[in-house]
């Protein structure tokens, strides 16, 4: 029949002009449209490399930042405290043979010395190129308050001291021993030393002494010098005391 024809042609044709204006129109999903935006999968894209460069950058950024950290200044270690030297000990000092000028302070002494008036003056001198007394004897009477003044005249540069003992060699011998061991007194006779009767303080090259003293009953006796020795060379006399 002509009008299912003509109907179904004409159904057919308005479907065919609608879906072509729907493609012209509209297009693909994928393909953009009319309009002029871009297409899905172009945003898509677009999208995935934004956030890809997004993680790159904060990727490079933690690892700058780490370099960063390990480049800087590294702390320098503290340094350790020395140990603080222990003082060493001062060395002994050692005992001198020979004192020297200022350290003959020794006093004059002996059990017959005195602080009286003397009756007698009698002068004695070291020899000036020997370990010996110039004078070799003396002489004194009995009880009588004598001041002896003893000259260290000699050109050795040794010290020299006159000492009068009690006796004979053997006394003489005794207080020389007793003298070497009063080392700190500059070996003079310790105080009360039995057997020493006077003795002058050690004098050094040039000096002059003096004791006075109380002149023992009669009878002869030594007189020695008891610096280190000195009497054993020979540096001894004789002091006769007469009534």
């Amino acid at each position: 029949m002509s009008w299912r024809g003509s109907g179904s042609s004409s159904f057919r044709s308005r479907s065919s002009s609608s879906s072509g204006r729907s493609s012209g129109n509209g297009g693909s999903s994928f393909s953009g449209g009319s309009a002029g935006g871009p297409p899905l999968s172009v945003m898509i894209g677009l999208a995935f490399g934004l956030g890809f460069i997004a993680l790159i950058i904060m990727i490079a950024f933690n690892v700058n930042q780490g370099s960063f950290v390990a480049a800087g200044p590294r702390p320098t270690a503290t340094p350790r405290p020395t140990a603080t030297p222990r003082p060493t000990a001062a060395p002994a000092a050692t005992q001198p043979t020979k004192a020297p000028a200022a350290q003959a302070t020794n006093a004059a002494g002996g059990t017959n010395v005195v602080n009286e008036t003397p009756a007698q003056t009698i002068e004695i001198q070291a020899d000036p190129n020997a370990l010996a007394f110039v004078q070799t004897s003396l002489t004194a009477p009995a009880n009588t308050v004598v001041k002896l003044n003893f000259v260290n005249q000699n050109n050795l540069g040794v010290q020299h001291n006159w000492v009068l003992v009690n006796g004979g060699d053997d006394v003489a011998a005794a207080v020389n021993n007793a003298a070497q061991a009063n080392a700190d007194a500059l070996f003079v006779p310790p105080p009360d030393t039995p057997g020493a009767l006077a003795w002058t303080p050690m004098l050094n090259a040039g000096q002059t002494g003096s004791v006075t003293f109380r002149t023992p009953p009669p009878g002869t006796y030594l007189y020695i010098c008891t610096f280190p020795g000195h009497y054993l060379a020979g540096m001894k006399g004789t002091l006769t005391v007469t009534q």
